[in-house]
């Protein structure tokens, strides 16, 4: 059985937009595959069919699918299971897309292509828009490959992270309970970065901090990551409240307080999972009393 992980946007959340770099990663702990029988699905796969068979109609399908197999197979019964919640930024359709793609493509372009990956993105990056009206695609590829990818100027870089033998902090994913849509806060941001206090801000404080700990998590500095995130989190709870559900905010200040966690925003923010990072000690007694989810693989 072949899984499609989820993905997560570790660094980078918005000021990809201002020129910044983004870090996203595969997340295994939330993952999807095929299946046949009867199952109430979270992605709509009868619409997602009939939008992909209209392109290709009109010629407009930069991916060739056999839809006349996927068909079928939605009337034998066919659905995607998977354990991605929908709308809480971990690419559940993303993960969908590569799912589709990788069994319906006439001229499957293979994940180890590097010299295609291009054109890859691209043409799942079509197959993502009927969710969201564009897309990057970078969401799908990073669930197709598999891999850590670097989002650079339009660019996605592939990257193997150094991880430590003996890591002393872990990632962990708290769960506000709520979902989001990810255009009206992109939106938000845009106005915001009309005031030119808050741009400043935005590029000369939040920018380098994510920077820094992107650079710092791909050479697997673990010790030092914790400190730029203590930094992060705290910038980010200052300047950033509307992007930070009320209810989850005294968690963020007790991390910050007691120094063992910090909380920063997790792809949109405003609902969803929040990301956080803590000693790894910490992160199961964390989730005695708290809606946190560990992250064992990052």
């Amino acid at each position: 059985m072949k899984v499609f992980p989820g993905k997560l946007l570790l660094f980078g959340e918005y000021t990809v937009l201002l020129g910044g770099r983004a870090l996203a990663i595969p997340i295994p702990e939330y993952a999807g595959h095929w299946a046949f029988g009867t199952a109430r699905v979270k992605q709509p796969l009868r619409p997602f069919f009939n939008f992909l068979k209209h392109r290709q109609k009109q010629g407009l399908l930069a991916a060739q699918l056999n839809l006349s197999r996927f068909e079928e197979e939605l009337e034998g019964g066919l659905y995607f299971d998977s354990s991605i919640p929908v709308g809480y930024g971990l690419g559940s359709s993303g993960a969908l897309c590569a799912a589709v793609y990788d069994r319906y493509a006439l001229e499957r372009i293979a994940p180890e292509d590097e010299e295609r990956q291009n054109e890859l993105r691209q043409q799942l990056a079509q197959m993502e828009g009927f969710f969201h009206g564009s897309s990057s695609g970078a969401d799908p590829l990073i669930c197709y490959l598999q891999q850590p990818l670097l989002l650079e100027h339009g660019k996605a870089n592939r990257v193997s992270p150094l991880m430590p033998t003996t890591p002393t902090h872990s990632f962990f994913l708290l769960d506000t309970q709520r979902p989001r849509h990810t255009a009206p806060l992109v939106d938000r941001f845009h106005a915001y970065c009309e005031q030119p206090a808050f741009r400043q801000m935005a590029e000369q404080l939040w920018m380098p901090l994510s920077e820094r700990a992107t650079q710092q998590y791909v050479q697997g500095k673990r010790t030092a990551l914790a400190v730029t995130m203590d930094t992060l989190s705290s910038v980010q709870l200052e300047h950033l409240q509307s992007w930070i559900p009320e209810a989850v905010r005294p968690f963020w200040r007790e991390g910050l307080k007691s120094r063992q966690y910090s909380m920063k925003l997790c792809g949109a923010g405003g609902g969803g999972f929040l990301l956080g990072y803590g000693k790894t000690s910490m992160v199961s007694q964390l989730a005695v009393e708290h809606p946190v989810i560990a992250l064992d693989k990052t």
